[in-house]
């Protein structure tokens, strides 16, 4: 058993916020990453196929993404603005490709997918940090609860 000073008032709120910021942010965070790689297998699976005229890309620290007009391949369907999310690394040099053929578009239009990117990496990758953020919010809560066990006056 573990002996030493009890945890004061404020270091008991202190837990009790880092705990509640530890589960925000995983489960947030987590979900997003899941939900995307979601997204991205029902569009594989069933989205709108055509092609990707890029026209800017959004870089961050490692890698940039195309973002252009996505249009079908019988024209019926044209969305603007629409992320291409696939396998490729691309670097700010890069040059700009004219288009982009064979990727298929979210329903919510977007973000468009090509076949080669893999889905399943964003949902393992969210569900792990979800995981992770509810183990580390269950230790930080037994924790009090064991502080709290603690403190409690014992009746023989």
């Amino acid at each position: 058993m573990r002996t030493g000073r009890p945890m004061t008032r404020q270091g008991r709120v202190f837990v009790r916020v880092a705990a509640f910021f530890v589960l925000l942010v995983s489960l947030g965070g987590g979900l997003g990453l899941a939900v995307e790689g979601i997204e991205g297998r029902a569009a594989l699976r069933g989205g709108t196929l055509g092609s990707l005229a890029p026209t800017d890309r959004t870089c961050g620290k490692e890698s940039c993404t195309w973002i252009g007009t996505f249009t079908s391949d019988d024209g019926s369907v044209t969305a603007p603005d629409v992320e291409l999310r696939d396998a490729v690394d691309v670097r700010r040099g890069d040059p700009m490709p004219a288009r982009i053929d064979g990727v298929r578009l979210a329903e919510d239009a977007g973000a468009a997918y090509s076949a080669d990117y893999g889905w399943l990496g964003p949902v393992v990758k969210g569900s792990a940090l979800a995981v992770v953020g509810l183990a580390i919010t269950t230790g930080l809560v037994l924790m009090l609860r064991r502080q709290r066990a603690a403190r409690a006056p014992r009746y023989a």
